[in-house]
């Protein structure tokens, strides 16, 4: 027993310092526009593209569709996270920190949930309403993941330059003083 303590505590240490292995497959797959509150929806449509970030789209509040090149121009952070997911939880109020003390220096913020259920719109909402998450939040599928190299562990984050390049790609938890310094280096 303790010998397999001694060979699992690695693979432990290593989950909790680099981030979170993604989980099982989606089972919802219909689309749900968020109703209120917090932006929480399914990606619809992704546009994989070798020179830029992939374009994709959701639903806002009201139903209305915002695309990603709708951020062009912004210096912009897509974060790969779930619910589950300790470091991700450990890094958020960074996030959530940093997202409104940038707000009016030309900088965004998008969630991608890797979470599945049946219920994925309401536990997202319910999770983003409660941490008080003001950006929107994108529940991804496999076609969105593929276009962004298929992060392998979370949370994943891309910082994406105001002209829609994939300026630096950051895997596990970072610091806020981190993410301030890599989203400085480019609005100079």
């Amino acid at each position: 027993m303790q010998s397999r303590l001694i060979v699992a505590l690695p693979a432990l240490i290593f989950l909790l310092i680099a981030g979170c292995a993604k989980k099982q497959a989606r089972t919802d797959e219909s689309p749900s526009p968020a109703k209120g509150g917090a932006i929480v929806a399914d990606v619809a449509n992704v546009v994989k593209r070798p020179d830029r970030a992939p374009n994709f789209s959701w639903k806002d509040s009201t139903g209305k569709a915002i695309d990603f090149d709708s951020y062009r121009g912004k210096v912009t952070v897509v974060n790969f996270w779930a619910t589950w997911c300790a470091p991700c939880k450990r890094e958020l109020p960074d996030l959530v920190a940093l997202s409104r003390e940038m707000a009016d220096r030309n900088v965004k913020f998008i969630g991608v949930s890797t979470d599945r259920g049946p219920n994925i719109i309401e536990d997202v909402r319910a999770f983003v309403n409660e941490h008080g998450i003001p950006y929107p939040n994108i529940v991804s599928n496999e076609d969105l993941e593929d276009a962004f190299g298929n992060p392998r562990m979370i949370p994943t984050s891309y910082l994406i330059d105001a002209d829609g390049r994939i300026a630096q790609t950051f895997v596990g938890m970072r610091s806020k003083e981190f993410f301030a310094q890599a989203i400085a280096a480019l609005l100079k």
